[in-house]
């Protein structure tokens, strides 16, 4: 009992429930403030600081000396590597440590391009799920970025690239479990060229749940009346599968949905409320660890009973789903024969719903710009014959990269 008491008794230190950070310019010259982050601890929590001078990828660290405040000025030696603070807090029952993400590379003084902040990484940092990375803010607008992405220690130090992951999206890998990841935003002008590093994410967790490495999908004909059904898709979990399913109704360009009260089978019969709505599935996935959704891409807008014009088989999009890349529509499959098509290009969020037209984007193809990236695109087909026009929504695109 005794040996017991001394170990609950033991120091352990203050919790640090928000990351310290750094901010400023990672530039020859400029003054870098440091934040030291929360902490929860017993009484009160004193902090102390010490920098550190990394190389280009976060690695051997070495402390600088004297540098112990709560901001540091960046001098000569540091161009080219990068830095990376630690904040010890302690109070009545301890010290314990907690790490920022680097910074830098540095520029040297008076560069003509620099980070002014870095790229913020958003998603959540687990295993199957997207993160995705933003292109910072630079002292002169770049003409272009890309991205390389960096699997690091769970300080977000010690980093190295990740073979292939090279766009402004990156899904986790099991490898990358309890791993920090960052991306290096490389920003390019007519003259200059720097990169800098982006925020760090949080060690990355495990998937709770299962990955669905292929869409669920839906088949069947738009029109009231006909039964729409669905394909849970292609998923990997552990141990067996079970699937649920949600049907929504939802406005013209995919918002607004709402669930369709007891549309929860694999099929579902449309009836005369989803006329000129869209309609959207959601199929959940349930193995030994957890739950997860995916979705099927909008099917509609609904025809009525009667009509001339209707979409048995949606439109695809066919080309490579990246920034840069050209995008080809499909017309798809319809009944009444049309004489003609149009065609007008949708950005959606990342689950291929609230759907915004793309200004000026009314050709079978497209090509992809640097807004598109993390959002689903689809083309909405627009079918005419001598006696009705109608309109579909082709099958999304992957999130663009």
């Amino acid at each position: 009992m005794r040996l017991l008491a001394l170990v609950l008794l033991a120091a352990v230190g203050p919790t640090a429930t928000a990351a310290p950070t750094i901010s400023g310019v990672a530039e020859q010259g400029h003054k870098l403030t440091a934040s030291p982050g929360t902490w929860t601890g017993s009484g009160t929590v004193a902090t102390a600081y010490n920098w550190f001078r990394c190389d280009g990828a976060g690695g051997h660290c070495s402390s600088i000396h004297g540098a112990t405040g709560a901001s540091y000025t960046v001098v000569a030696k540091d161009v080219g590597h990068t830095l990376a603070l630690n904040v010890r807090a302690t109070d009545a029952t301890g010290t314990t440590t907690a790490s920022t993400a680097l910074v830098g590379p540095v520029a040297a003084a008076d560069t003509a391009l620099t980070a002014t902040a870095q790229p913020a990484i958003t998603g959540e940092a687990v295993v199957g799920q997207q993160l995705t990375v933003g292109a910072g803010t630079w002292s002169a607008a770049p003409t272009s970025t890309s991205d390389a992405w960096y699997r690091c220690n769970a300080n977000g130090r010690v980093c190295a690239p990740i073979a292939g992951a090279t766009a402004a999206t990156y899904i986790p890998v099991t490898a990358d479990a309890g791993h920090a990841l960052v991306a290096l935003v490389l920003a390019k002008t007519a003259t200059t060229a720097q990169s800098a590093y982006s925020t760090a994410t949080p060690a990355v967790v495990p998937a709770a749940g299962p990955v669905a490495t292929v869409a669920p999908s839906v088949a069947g004909t738009a029109l009231q009346g006909q039964r729409l059904v669905a394909s849970q898709g292609t998923w990997t979990g552990t141990g067996t599968l079970a699937y649920a399913y949600q049907w929504y109704r939802c406005d013209a360009t995919g918002a607004h949905c709402s669930s369709i009260h007891g549309a929860t089978a694999a099929g579902y019969k449309l009836v005369a409320k989803d006329v000129l709505h869209t309609i959207a599935l959601t199929v959940r996935a349930t193995d030994t660890t957890g739950t997860t959704s995916a979705y099927a891409s909008l099917v509609g807008p609904i025809v009525a009973t009667g009509g001339l014009l209707t979409s048995t088989k949606q439109p695809a999009v066919a080309g490579t789903a990246s920034v840069g890349q050209t995008l080809t529509a499909s017309n798809g499959t319809w009944t009444g024969s049309p004489t003609s098509y149009t065609y007008g290009w949708y950005r959606c969020n990342a689950n291929g719903r609230v759907c915004t037209a793309i200004a000026g984007a009314a050709a079978a193809t497209y090509t992809v710009g640097a807004a598109d990236a993390g959002h689903e695109l689809e083309v909405l087909v627009t079918a005419k014959s001598a006696a009705s026009t109608q309109a579909a929504f082709s099958l999304a695109t992957q999130p663009i990269a």
